[in-house]
């Protein structure tokens, strides 16, 4: 009987323990979370896309190559194949330049460009942080007495807008620039083509 005493005695002092300190404890970890959560749903809720607007798409240079053939004094065709491989990048970025409100959290900033970057993907059917390769074979001829130099140029599409993006009741720009898709020119520039300096 006297060995359950302190069995007794310390089931009597842990309940009024766990009364005391637990609850509290526990209230604080609810509370912790659902603010955080609110706060994010908050911040989702308050941000809308309203519009794009279109600065500049135009095609960039990634790379030229020239292929010369030299057939002044040959007295048939002269024909040479080349295979050309080139990679490019398909990225997105944000201007961050542009001023922003102070007031708005970087969080909500990361927020803001994440919903422009899936827009855009979505948009214009890509996946950014990805590469595209493109492979060519091309066949080059020149005529007896000729000399041609042949050139090869790698281009990319380079986009270049801005997103108006409400947060609130405020309205803020998001200045972007995205390079996509990959092409290839090719054209005979002649015996007399120099480029300009």
């Amino acid at each position: 009987m006297l060995q359950l005493i302190p069995y007794g005695v310390a089931a009597l002092l842990g309940g009024m323990l766990g009364k005391k300190f637990g609850p509290t404890i526990l209230s604080e970890q609810i509370e912790d979370a659902p603010r955080n959560t609110r706060s994010e749903r908050t911040s989702l809720s308050l941000i809308e896309l309203v519009g794009e607007q279109l600065i500049q798409e135009e095609s960039v240079i990634l790379a030229i190559e020239d292929v010369p053939l030299d057939n002044r004094y040959g007295n048939k065709v002269l024909t040479s194949e080349h295979e050309f491989t080139r990679t490019a990048e398909i990225s997105f970025a944000v201007d961050r330049s542009q001023e922003r409100s102070n007031q708005v959290k970087s969080s909500v900033l990361r927020l803001v460009d994440g919903l422009v970057e899936k827009e855009l993907k979505k948009t214009l059917h890509i996946e950014f942080g990805t590469q595209v390769t493109r492979r060519v074979k091309i066949h080059f001829s020149t005529e007896p007495g000729q000399m041609v130099r042949y050139r090869l140029t790698w281009k990319q599409t380079s986009r270049r807008g801005i997103y108006y993006v409400n947060i609130g009741a405020e309205r803020h720009v998001v200045p972007y620039v995205v390079n996509f898709g990959l092409s290839h020119t090719v054209e005979s520039l002649g015996e007399n083509h120099h480029d300009p300096t």
